[in-house]
């Protein structure tokens, strides 16, 4: 009996470590990832990746490499040039997938990545409604700069099917950024009595709404946000 209670245990051991990935890699393969191109590998001429500080999952499951930089094995530099973005999904490299340029005439002491999914960004539609996901950028290939939907500071916007003394605000803090310049960030609001939109360089950008709106009971996850956009160059 003693026996039969033992292999029992043993294999719902061993189903539980199947179903549950060591260091979450099945959720890191499945995870969207916004990566900038800080460089080139000298001998490789493969992209080299900067992620941003905050990207835990990156740091668990692949380690922390100097300065958020990880150069990648398969993503060659192609039309890509330094400050561009893109979107990428990424898993560990296999022994096998680190090639002789990498290892044995290193350029650089970052960590390695695979690849396995990347695009690039869409680009904007001037004077036009354009929507932005949490998080996502669009681009605008003419003046070289990105817009991204950078969090949601606040939303205390009244829920549906409840009275409330005022409709509330939805404060958003975006992001502006130029190839190879320092980001310029800003927030608008979904209230007229707060600032709904800002000029910066020679384009304007007004919020025109954010989705989902709250809902009673709802607790709405960060990443099913979305802003209605207008950007018109001036």
């Amino acid at each position: 009996m003693k026996n039969l209670l033992f292999l029992a245990l043993l294999v719902s051991f061993i189903a539980g470590c199947e179903q549950n990935p060591v260091n979450g890699s099945e959720n890191i393969r499945d995870s969207d990832f916004i990566a900038t191109i800080v460089g080139f590998d000298l001998n490789c001429s493969t992209c080299v990746l900067e992620f941003p500080d905050d990207n835990s999952q990156i740091k668990k499951e692949i380690g922390q490499s100097p300065n958020n930089y990880y150069q990648t094995v398969n993503l060659g530099r192609g039309d890509y040039e330094p400050g561009q973005k893109v979107r990428v999904k990424l898993r560990k490299t296999e022994a096998d997938e680190v090639t002789p340029c990498i290892t044995l005439y290193p350029s650089f002491s970052y960590k390695s990545v695979f690849i396995t999914e990347f695009e690039d960004f869409s680009n904007i539609v001037f004077s036009d409604t354009i929507k932005l996901s949490y998080k996502d950028c669009l681009y605008d290939p003419a003046d070289h700069f990105y817009i991204c939907l950078d969090s949601v500071l606040n939303d205390s916007r009244c829920p549906t099917g409840v009275m409330c003394i005022w409709e509330g605000n939805a404060e958003v803090k975006f992001k502006f950024e130029k190839l190879n310049e320092s980001p310029v960030y800003f927030n608008l609001n979904t209230n007229m009595r707060f600032i709904q939109d800002t000029v910066i360089e020679r384009f304007s950008i007004s919020l025109i709404d954010l989705s989902p709106y709250p809902e009673i009971g709802i607790k709405h996850s960060p990443n099913l946000y979305k802003a209605r956009l207008i950007i018109k160059k001036n």
